[in-house]
Formats: structure tokens, C-alpha cells, sequence
């Protein structure tokens, strides 16, 4: 048995500028499915989101998306995955993510992809041991979170944070990396 079978994926509703954000969105959720892994994200249709979880289930995989109200609303809840879970709000969702998963994968996006980021990240950090911590696999395509790792180490230098608080983030730069951490 895998030891990390349910991957939360979080990502932008939108496609971002750079076409290797759509490309590594697609060949991910390609490789979660041939993978075996299930795939667990926001359950939108739009945006890189929506990219990975119709490569993962082409490819054969098990996705389950986790959608609020206010997105129903606006049609974009993906009908066509493997399970779709309604809830009420964006704080459910999250605490559903972060319950779900027993790995992370932040593929680029927006305020709300740091949201989830930080949410999860400060959700282990507090409730979990370090040694327990599962992983945060950051896909820093084309140093798209290159700031983002500057601000942890500069946390980190100034004493807001500590060494081990960061042994389970991963920067990423290519999908061999994730699927080397995923499967081992």
C-alpha cells in the first residue's frame, strides 16, 4: 500500500500567463491517475484546476473535488469526476482539504492557493509532531514561488519559524521531483 494515496491538489482557477503552468497542471493530474493516487482538490472546472482533474480521471484516476456553495452557484462544479462533495463555504472546503489529505501539491496560483497553502502549512505545524508532518510539494514552475521561499528563509532567520517547522515543504521544480517524494 502507497503511503500517500489522497493527494489534495491546490491550484489557480485560472491559467496563469506562462504556458508551463497549464502543461505541468495536465501532465500532474496525468500522473496522479496512471499513479494510483486520488486526487483531491476544489472541484472546479476552470482554470489549472479544472486541467488536472480531466487529466487524472483520462488517465484513469479517482478524483474527488470539494466545491462551496458560492461556486455551484456559478457553474463551475466539475460534474464529471468521481465524486463532487458540496459544502456551504470556502472554510469547509479547506478544513475538508486538510483533513483529507496525506499529501499536499501547490501547483501555481493565486491569493487563494497561498490561502490553502498557508492554511494547511499552519494546520500541521500546530496539531502535528515535525516527524508526522505530511508533505507540502511546491511546484516552483519557472520560479514562480521563488519569493515565496525567500519569505520562509527570512522567517526563518528572523526567529518566526523554526528549522524543523520546514522539513516537510518541498520546492519542486519538475513533476519527477513530486513523484520521486510521492512514492517514497
Amino acid at each position: 500500500m502507497k503511503k500517500y494515496t489522497n493527494i489534495v491538489v491546490y491550484c489557480g482557477s485560472h491559467f496563469g500567463n506562462d504556458p508551463a503552468f497549464p502543461s505541468f497542471s495536465g501532465r500532474l493530474g496525468e500522473a496522479l491517475g496512471k499513479g494510483g493516487f486520488h486526487m483531491i482538490y476544489g472541484g472546479g472546472t476552470v482554470g489549472l484546476m479544472g486541467l488536472a482533474a480531466d487529466a487524472a480521471m483520462a488517465a484513469g484516476g479517482r478524483v474527488t473535488g470539494i466545491i462551496p456553495q458560492v461556486f455551484i452557484e456559478k457553474e463551475q462544479a466539475h460534474r464529471g469526476i468521481t465524486k463532487l462533495i458540496e459544502v456551504p463555504d470556502m472554510i469547509t472546503r479547506k478544513q475538508k482539504m486538510i483533513e483529507s489529505g496525506d499529501a499536499f501539491i501547490i501547483l501555481p496560483g493565486g491569493i487563494g492557493t497561498l490561502e490553502e497553502l498557508s492554511d494547511t502549512f499552519s494546520h500541521y505545524r500546530i496539531y502535528a509532531a515535525p516527524k508526522s508532518r505530511p508533505p507540502i510539494l511546491i511546484a516552483n514552475i519557472d520560479g514562480i514561488y521563488d519569493p515565496l521561499k525567500t519569505l520562509f528563509q527570512n522567517w526563518l532567520d528572523n526567529g518566526f519559524i523554526e528549522k524543523e517547522d520546514l522539513d516537510s515543504l518541498h520546492f519542486c521544480s519538475t513533476l519527477e521531483e513530486i513523484m520521486d517524494l510521492l512514492n517514497s
